[in-house]
């Protein structure tokens, strides 16, 4: 079987912008090597304490190591098949932890949860899954009615990269050797992407294809990605009722530069 995209071109994101979730299998495994931001998290929210709201909660990756640090966690994900993924970490904690636990099936856009967290945590750039400004307010009111009064809201997107947002959507980038989860064998991963400097957001394609085309199907997975700046973030999120205490520059608390490749946000809700 043969991919024919070749050069990335813009699609729909409602039909098309979540095929990259659909299989949590496949997510755990291109991601497995994500660990910078874990650190960062459990310790801020640690010490913050609970209970604690996590928006776009994934397969549980953050969400289980704060179940085991004994606190009370709301998990909230569009994509049914990552929550049953983070079911099944849950339940191998045993009864008394997996007990604190509770994933919902929302869409962050549409969060209607009462005002009883501590901490809010948008993890691993889930915020750049709204393309809209109208996407963005009613998160941002959604979040703040979901916190108690001077609670706090944790979360990261990229930096800009324009030397990435640049390249030449005809050819294929990040070329990595793997073996795939469901059919055990040896798999190319490729990516591309286009970038509407319009609207600032990124229509990215990532392609898996066996090395011997005998060894499985080829396929591509699709998402979007709205490229944020931090002045155009701190005014958002100061009209909707949050103060920014910090930005950093990345998850070990350096000064946000031209260099970094992440944005870290610590907001108070006001």
């Amino acid at each position: 079987m043969t991919i024919h995209f070749s050069e990335a071109v813009p699609f729909d994101l409602s039909e098309s912008g979540s095929e990259y979730y659909q299989d949590a299998w496949i997510y755990d495994h291109d991601f497995r090597w994500y660990k910078q931001d874990a650190a960062f998290y459990r310790n801020m929210v640690g010490n913050l304490g609970g209970p604690v709201l996590e928006i776009g909660c994934g397969t549980g990756r953050l969400l289980v190591p704060w179940l085991k640090d004994g606190l009370t966690v709301t998990g909230v994900d569009l994509s049914g098949d990552m929550l049953e993924r983070a079911r099944q970490k849950i339940a191998r904690l045993g009864k008394a932890t997996a007990a604190n636990a509770t994933l919902l099936e929302r869409d962050m856009r549409r969060l209607r949860l009462a005002p009883r967290f501590n901490v809010a945590v948008c993890a691993f750039n889930t915020m750049m899954h709204l393309y809209t400004h109208e996407d963005l307010a009613a998160f941002l009111g959604g979040v703040r009615r979901a916190l108690l009064p001077d609670g706090t809201f944790l979360f990261d997107v990229l930096h800009p990269d324009f030397r990435w947002l640049m390249r030449d959507p005809a050819k294929r980038w990040s070329r990595i050797r793997f073996r795939h989860p469901h059919y055990g064998t040896w798999y190319h991963y490729t990516t591309n992407h286009y970038y509407d400097a319009h609207d600032q957001i990124a229509y990215i394609y990532v392609y898996h294809e066996p090395v011997d085309e005998k060894d499985g199907p080829s396929y591509v997975l699709r998402f979007g990605h709205r490229i944020f700046f931090p002045q155009e973030l701190t005014y958002q999120l100061e009209a909707h009722g949050f103060e920014v205490e910090n930005l950093f520059g990345g998850f070990d608390g350096s000064d946000l530069d031209l260099y970094s490749t992440s944005m870290v946000f610590i907001c108070r809700r006001r």
